[in-house]
C-alpha cells in the first residue's frame, strides 16, 4: 500500500493506493482538511497516519464474483490480439505468432470461453507441449510470451473477472550442454562442404559465429576491402516458406564491425567472381532481385536460411560425421576462442550478444584454461617446492649470521668510543 499528497482546490488530500477484493488497484481520497500554504509537514503527517491505519476492506464491496456479460471465445481473442499488435512485431515475428496460435487453437478448439479459462486450462496446456509435443521450455515460453500478455489485457478490459495466467508458474530454460566441432573436426568439415553450396557459409560461421540470419543477409557493401572490415547490419529470415529481409537485427549488440579474415577475403573475391560468370550465362534469366546479396545461387536466387540446415544436416549425416546443428557451428567458434585464451568480454562483441552474462553463462564452462591459472597460483602462494624450502632456509641461517656481525661490530664501536672518552679525560 502506498500513499501520496495531492492539491484540490488548495487543500491537501491524502491519497491511499490499494488493491480491491478482485486484485484491481483503486485510489482512496481524503482530505486532510489543511490549506496549502504552510501546512505541507502537517498533511505529511496525516498521509502517513492514513496510511498506517488505512483498512482496504472497509472500503471493499461485499467479496463477490463480477459478472462478466461476453461469450467471447477464448481463441478468437486471442488471435485478435495478436492481429492487433501486428503493426507493433516485425514481420517474421508476426508469422511465428500465428503459427504459435495455430497450435493453441488445436488444444483449446473454438468452444471454451474467454471467461471460463482458469490457472488449471494453461496448465494443463503446458503439458500437453512437454509431454505429447515434446517440447522443451524455451519452446513452451513462445507461447507464454502471448497467451500471458493477452489474458492481462483481457483482465484490465474487464473482459474476465481475474487473471488465471497470475498464478502460473515462472517457466525457467533448460540449460542443454552446448555441442559443437573443435580445430581437427572443422578442418574436417570444410573438406565435405567445400565443394558444395554451403561451403563458404560454413566457413564463414566457424571462423566469426555469425547467427544464420546474418549469414544470409550478408550484402557486398558490408565488406570493406580498403579498412579490412566485415559488418553485421542486416539479417534474412525465413517463415512459413516466406523471406523477410530486414535492417533490424536481434539485439544492438547484433550490429558489430569484425576484421576481415586473410582467408575469407580470399574467398569472398572468389565467390565475387563466379557471380559476374553466372549472370554472363545465365544472362536475362539472372534473378537481379538480390544483386547486392553474397550468398545467392547460379540463377542469383537468395539461399534459403532453411536449406542451408537442411543441406548442412546431410552432409553430416553422408559422411558419418559428429552431429551437430548448424547453429553450433557458433558455439564451436566461441570454444575456439575460449580454447586460445580469448577473454569472455570479448567473445561477448565478437558473437554480437547484448550483455556479458548471456556470454558467461553460455560458455564460462569451457574455459578450463583460467581454472587452471587460478589453481597455479593458489597453489604458488600457498606451497613452495624444495628447492624453494632449501632456499629459504639458506637466506634465514645467511641473515642470522650477517645479524651477528652487526651486533658484534656494534659492540666494538661502542668499546672503542668508551676508550676514547676514557683517554681524553686523562
Amino acid at each position: 500500500m502506498t500513499g501520496s499528497l495531492r492539491i484540490k482546490n488548495g487543500v491537501y488530500y491524502a491519497v491511499i493506493n490499494y488493491k480491491d477484493n478482485y486484485g484491481k488497484y483503486k485510489q482512496k481520497w481524503i482530505s486532510t482538511g489543511l490549506k496549502e500554504r504552510g501546512n505541507k509537514k502537517e498533511a505529511q503527517r496525516f498521509l502517513d497516519e492514513q496510511i498506517n491505519t488505512f483498512n482496504p476492506t472497509n472500503y471493499n464491496e461485499e467479496l463477490q464474483e463480477p459478472v462478466v456479460k461476453n461469450d467471447i471465445i477464448f481463441m478468437n481473442y486471442v488471435k485478435n490480439y495478436i492481429i492487433n499488435k501486428k503493426d507493433e512485431l516485425a514481420p517474421n515475428v508476426y508469422q511465428s505468432y500465428l503459427t504459435v496460435w495455430k497450435i493453441m487453437n488445436k488444444f483449446f478448439g473454438d468452444k471454451l470461453k474467454l471467461k471460463d479459462v482458469t490457472f488449471h486450462h494453461i496448465l494443463d496446456f503446458y503439458d500437453y507441449l512437454k509431454n505429447e509435443r515434446q517440447n522443451k521450455n524455451v519452446t513452451v515460453k513462445h507461447h507464454a510470451i502471448i497467451l500471458s500478455p493477452a489474458l492481462r489485457q483481457a483482465y484490465r478490459d474487464d473482459l474476465i473477472a481475474k487473471n488465471p495466467y497470475e498464478f502460473m508458474p515462472k517457466i525457467h530454460k533448460e540449460k542443454s550442454p552446448k555441442n559443437y566441432y573443435n580445430k581437427e573436426e572443422l578442418e574436417q568439415l570444410f573438406t565435405h562442404t567445400d565443394p558444395t553450396i554451403i561451403g563458404l557459409i560454413v566457413r564463414v560461421a566457424s571462423y566469426y559465429g555469425f547467427r544464420r540470419s546474418e549469414l544470409i543477409g550478408l550484402k557486398w557493401d558490408a565488406i570493406d576491402l580498403l579498412n579490412k572490415t566485415i559488418t553485421i547490419k542486416h539479417k534474412v529470415l525465413c517463415v512459413d516458406s516466406v523471406l523477410y529481409c530486414m535492417d533490424k537485427l536481434k539485439t544492438t549488440a547484433s550490429n558489430r564491425t569484425l576484421p576481415l579474415l586473410p582467408e575469407t577475403e580470399k574467398l569472398l573475391l572468389e565467390r565475387k567472381e563466379r557471380i559476374e560468370h553466372n549472370k554472363k550465362i545465365y544472362g536475362k534469366s539472372y534473378n537481379k532481385k538480390y544483386l547486392d546479396y553474397i550468398f545467392v545461387n547460379d540463377i542469383g536466387d537468395l539461399i534459403n536460411p532453411d536449406r542451408v540446415s537442411q543441406t548442412f544436416a546431410t552432409i553430416l549425416k553422408k559422411n558419418h560425421l559428429k552431429h551437430i546443428r548448424f547453429h553450433d557451428l557458433r558455439h564451436s567458434c566461441a570454444s575456439l576462442l575460449v580454447a586460445n585464451g580469448v577473454p569472455m568480454k570479448n567473445i561477448q562483441e565478437w558473437l554480437g550478444h547484448s550483455n556479458f552474462n548471456t556470454t558467461a553463462d553460455i560458455y564460462s564452462h569451457l574455459d578450463f584454461s583460467s581454472k587452471v591459472q587460478s589453481a597455479n597460483v593458489i597453489s604458488n602462494a600457498l606451497t613452495k617446492s624444495e628447492e624453494q624450502v632449501e632456499n629459504s632456509k639458506k637466506e634465514f641461517e645467511e641473515q642470522e649470521i650477517e645479524d651477528e656481525i652487526k651486533k658484534l661490530e656494534k659492540l666494538l664501536e661502542e668499546k672503542r668510543q668508551r676508550r676514547r672518552k676514557e683517554e681524553a679525560e686523562m
